[in-house]
């Protein structure tokens, strides 16, 4: 099995020691320098902030389409994990952690990947009785978005309905960290939720904005919404480091 590794070049021991063992693996500084693997791996500590453009960027690369991706990370909270999650990661490992331990994790999220990509069969009934009883927006990884999309613009156009796209984009204006930046994100995202009706959908792109689809809205209706979910950002969150600002389009079909 092959592991593709982003991280500092200086960690080389830490993955000798740890799965050197069991994994061929390449350690590159970035997505460029990395070929075809049965499993990626991006360290959290290496790409700070900009761990979710390192995730959007492999999304990219048609090699490593079915490559099941995982952050690296020793931050142990849930939100951040749930963050890292809505950014397009398939799982999370924690550090610290064993050597063993975390050659079974790996096995275990490649041995998912390749079932889920084998399997072509659905449950109908497990289908129909799903009961989505949670309230707010339907919240789904950047990875996704763009096809659910691609459908909701066919219901739009046969049912001759209206849709805005609103994109929340949080600006770091002081020196913030990275877990700073993650809890803030964690705020706004959990804002969008519970401000959004059921029917629309929320993704959270990247470490710096939530793309936003307003099935039913008109302009008026996306710029309330948008104040809506300022004000409650801005009521859980009091740091001055931080600025969020909005941009609303109208979301057209072929017709």
């Amino acid at each position: 099995m092959i592991a593709g590794i982003i991280d500092s070049p200086n960690k080389a021991g830490f993955w000798e020691e740890t799965i050197g063992e069991e994994f061929e693996y390449t350690i590159a500084s970035d997505v460029n320098g990395l070929k075809q693997c049965d499993i990626l791996l991006v360290s959290e500590e290496y790409c700070g902030g900009a761990i979710g453009t390192v995730v959007a960027d492999i999304q990219t690369y048609e090699r490593f389409r079915d490559v099941p991706v995982a952050a690296v990370t020793s931050e142990c909270s849930c939100e951040n994990q749930e963050i890292l999650l809505g950014m397009g990661f398939d799982d999370v490992v924690r550090l610290p952690i064993s050597g063993q331990l975390l050659i079974r994790r790996l096995r275990g999220i490649a041995a998912v990947s390749l079932r889920e990509s084998s399997e072509h069969m659905m449950n109908i009934d497990s289908i129909m009785e799903i009961n989505d009883g949670d309230s707010g927006a339907y919240c789904v990884r950047s990875v996704d978005f763009t096809n659910i999309f691609r459908f909701v613009l066919r219901v739009l156009e046969r049912t001759q309905k209206n849709a805005q796209m609103l994109v929340m984009k949080l600006d770091h204006i002081g020196d913030t960290t990275g877990a700073e930046r993650r809890q803030t994100m964690s705020i706004l995202a959990e804002s969008v939720r519970k401000c959004l009706r059921r029917g629309d959908m929320s993704s959270v792109c990247g470490d710096d904005r939530v793309v936003i689809l307003l099935i039913g809205a008109d302009d008026e209706g996306g710029h309330l919404v948008a104040s809506r979910i300022v004000s409650s950002f801005y009521s859980k969150c009091s740091d001055d480091s931080y600025e969020l600002s909005y941009d609303i389009r109208e979301v057209r079909t072929t017709t």
